[in-house]
């Protein structure tokens, strides 16, 4: 393998997470994503939450085709996040208010089961995920470039799976100063997939009570029948917790809608005005309010 260039060395001294310019040669470009992935993953226990969290969420999922839309639903949701040395648990939710609408007769089994619950898991922390320390090296991390995401400077890092366990590829965004990952665009591979035509996630990170949390999270999927599934989780923290809730929590596979009721409720957003707020500005709201 060829040595990093000596000029390559020298801008990764100077420059730190940028690394070098853009157009640098391919090799050049993994090296500096390598050495900016290794100082983010060196990281990964200073910047990101580690302890149980218990947060209120608004979690919205709709489906439909090339015509129309099948089906809506939205809610105002209890989250319970397990700590991030649990490698197992899934995070879990809980229902507080929701609210559906069908357009056309959706089959049950057409609907998403369980995916807020594994939305509310970060890729920072879930098994299996191409961050993970096993996984790691079944991909490329590469440098393209320079943005801005929230007026922060950040480095963007393209990745690509180069050995078989490779299971997805995308963008990551890491921010310069605090060498912390503030977004993740994904595909996963659906090749093999008895469901699924293509897939993407997006992942938003923001920083509070002194660590990174997952805050914002976007599914879209394409059957291989060809409806069009979409989500959306927004979570805001409402505290650490010391141990499990002993209230009762929606778990995998389990339909997070299936007794919400089909009415406008007026009160809908009652005692939740902060979070209807933050929903507000991203302008994806399923009913006019």
């Amino acid at each position: 393998m060829r040595l990093i260039s000596l000029i390559t060395l020298m801008l990764i001294f100077q420059y730190g997470n940028s690394a070098y310019h853009q157009s640098g040669s391919e090799e050049e470009q993994v090296a500096a994503g390598r050495v900016i992935m290794e100082k983010v993953f060196n990281r990964f226990h200073i910047n990101y939450e580690m302890s149980r969290l218990h947060k209120v969420g608004y979690y919205k999922e709709s489906v439909s085709d090339t015509n129309s839309t099948y089906y809506l639903a939205e809610g105002i949701v209890d989250i319970y996040i397990p700590s991030n040395l649990n490698r197992v648990s899934n995070a879990s939710i809980s229902p507080i208010r929701t609210r559906k609408k069908a357009f056309h007769e959706v089959d049950k089994t057409k609907l998403l089961l369980g995916n807020a619950s594994d939305m509310a898991r970060s890729s920072i922390w879930r098994p299996n995920s191409f961050l993970d320390e096993k996984h790691r090296g079944y991909y490329s991390f590469s440098y393209a470039g320079d943005t801005e995401i929230n007026g922060f400077d950040v480095s963007v890092i393209e990745f690509r799976p180069v050995k078989s366990g490779g299971q997805a590829s995308g963008k990551i965004y890491v921010d310069k100063t605090y060498l912390a990952i503030v977004r993740i665009e994904y595909t996963p591979l659906a090749e093999n997939s008895k469901i699924w035509k293509s897939i993407s996630w997006t992942e938003d990170f923001d920083f509070n009570h002194g660590a990174y949390e997952l805050t914002s999270v976007e599914f879209n999927g394409i059957s291989l029948d060809d409806f069009h599934y979409s989500a959306l989780l927004v979570m805001n923290q409402i505290e650490t917790v010391s141990q499990i809730p002993s209230q009762d929590f929606i778990y995998e596979n389990t339909p997070l809608f299936e007794t919400a009721t089909e009415e406008s409720m007026q009160d809908f957003w009652e005692g939740y005005e902060e979070l209807r707020l933050k929903i507000a500005k991203q302008n994806v709201l399923v009913a006019a309010e």
